[in-house]
């Protein structure tokens, strides 16, 4: 085999998302915390499985296109921290097979290069032992092993094999995984993607692809009318102009000295845009709503303009009251077990009328997603890096209307920067983690995104994790935010109980309704 065509890719493409699809929830279970939100696995699924669904409904002819409706899909519908890395992954392939028709060996070796350095520029502080560090050795076995008279499945064999070797070192590198027993789940859910890319590679089996424009283009679908001027050099604008005269609707177009002006309707703004956006610089655009019975409120003048606008990630019925309380312009639902996409967070960010977007993230798993869908819109977005809902509380009650917005966003890190989080919730397994061995059902404590405390009684799990916050800084208060697993009565006598004991500590109880974390908890 010495070439791919956009068939096979396709091919790869779906075998790659139903190999990991049998096998994510194994790689949900290798999450260092043994706690019931193993989620890596789900989130990779489920950025391929956009990828895929935006590649089927694309008209495809070569594997350029293929690969650009891939990675349309997979950042827009890019889910936690392990999504947007594969996201950055795939948009590493798509750079590389501009302008090509059929994938070769040289294009193999580019393919790897390109992907792992696009990862890598993603990641402000890139670890080792992570799915990173597989990339960037497959990336290695690519150049070491490049022939260019090697079979590309053989070649293929060669880079997975080595991102294999590499995914098994992890637990060398990352001393947690060692503890864990564990190796890097991120890492595991890239060799079992392109295990399904391989087999289908290898297979004699042809799907019935159907190429063709997808049946979504007919006219009733489209709601949007856009014209666009964009400067780029002449190869990419030339191959954007075929691109969305593919695809687009009523497409008419002028190309020429390095300027692409076009007219077209679509029914996926979102995804153009990021299209355009990938070939060039906008010098400007505008986007029509065809359908007068869903226009903007903006656009009638109802709604006048607002100096900033807020979205936050919420889940539990407890901080969603608080949440509108506290004017949150957009609440998107989600948080440890169902991490939103950026395409969630992209869309409520367009929804929202104002001068300054200020995105409150509340997981560490959601802050690479967050980040993503600012870059893609062409407002002005903050993303102040809460990891919990309550940090969100906190950075809002720092907020002056009348600061400007880089302002608001020092004095909202700063602040956010002085609380401790703690958190109990419950093992699903038999594990060791910094040096505490934890048993199977019984409850965690986390300070600060670290397992300090264990013991089989809830109540006992969270007074451990206080007390080793309090014994280390001067706490004034403490804020106890009780999920929807328990009862009002016990965390009323919790908050008796913590009274007692820190007596020059003012204890307040809060009802979050929280999955996952029997308590959430605030030191200040």
């Amino acid at each position: 085999m010495k070439s791919i065509n956009a068939s096979k890719l396709q091919q790869m493409i779906i075998g790659a998302y139903e190999y990991l699809d049998e096998n994510k929830d194994l790689v949900n279970e290798l999450n260092v915390f043994p706690v019931p939100d193993g989620d890596t696995g789900t989130n990779m699924n489920m950025t391929i499985k956009s990828g895929l669904d935006k590649v089927n409904k694309t008209g495809i002819s070569s594997v350029e296109e293929v690969s650009k409706a891939l990675s349309q899909g997979t950042l827009m519908g890019a889910r936690g921290n392990s999504g947007v890395i594969l996201s950055q992954l795939v948009r590493g392939m798509s750079k590389t097979l501009k302008g090509k028709d059929i994938i070769e060996i040289a294009d193999i070796r580019e393919i790897f290069q390109t992907a792992n350095k696009t990862a890598y520029k993603a990641v402000m502080q890139p670890t080792e032992g992570t799915i990173l560090t597989v990339s960037r050795m497959m990336a290695e076995k690519a150049e070491d092993a490049f022939d260019e008279n090697i079979e590309i499945d053989d070649y293929l064999i060669e880079i997975i094999g080595a991102g294999q070797v590499a995914l098994d070192n992890t637990p060398k590198q990352l001393p947690v995984l060692k503890e864990a027993g564990v190796v890097d789940s991120g890492g595991q859910g890239l060799i079992f993607l392109l295990r399904g890319a391989l087999n289908a590679l290898n297979s004699n089996i042809e799907r019935d692809i159907d190429l063709s424009k997808s049946a979504d283009s007919d006219d009733e679908t489209y709601t949007y009318k856009i014209s666009f001027e964009l400067s780029g050099s002449d190869n990419d604008l030339k191959t954007l102009d075929e691109n969305l005269n593919r695809i687009c609707k009523d497409y008419s177009s002028d190309c020429k000295d390095g300027i692409l002006k076009a007219e077209f309707k679509t029914d996926s703004p979102q995804n153009i845009i990021q299209m355009i956006l990938l070939e060039g610089v906008i010098l400007n655009i505008n986007l029509e709503n065809l359908k007068p019975e869903i226009e903007n409120e903006s656009k009638k003048g109802q709604k006048p303009s607002k100096k900033y606008g807020f979205i936050a990630v919420s889940r539990g019925e407890g901080y969603n009251a608080i949440m509108e309380s506290m004017n949150i312009d957009k609440i998107i639902a989600g948080g440890q077990t169902m991490n939103p996409s950026t395409e969630d967070i992209f869309n409520a960010i367009e929804e929202i009328d104002a001068e300054n977007i200020i995105v409150f993230p509340n997981n560490k798993n959601i802050i690479m997603s967050s980040k993503q869908a600012a870059e893609v819109s062409d407002k002005n977005v903050f993303v102040v890096e809460t990891r919990s809902i309550p940090e969100a509380f906190t950075a809002l009650l720092e907020f002056d209307e009348n600061l400007d917005a880089n302002s608001n966003i020092e004095n909202m890190n700063e602040v956010i920067g002085d609380i401790h989080i703690a958190e109990v919730s419950i093992s699903i397994r038999d594990t060791s983690v910094n040096n505490i061995n934890i048993k199977k059902d019984d409850y965690i404590g986390i300070l600060d995104g670290d397992i300090v405390a264990t013991d089989s009684s809830i109540e006992k799990t969270a007074e451990k994790v206080l007390i080793k916050a309090i014994d280390d800084e001067d706490i004034s208060l403490i804020t106890v935010y009780y999920g929807e697993d328990v009862e009002k009565r016990k965390a009323k006598d919790f908050v008796k109980k913590l009274e007692r004991k820190f007596k020059d500590i003012d204890c307040e109880l809060v009802y979050g309704g929280q999955p996952v974390y029997y308590y959430t908890i605030t030191l200040e």
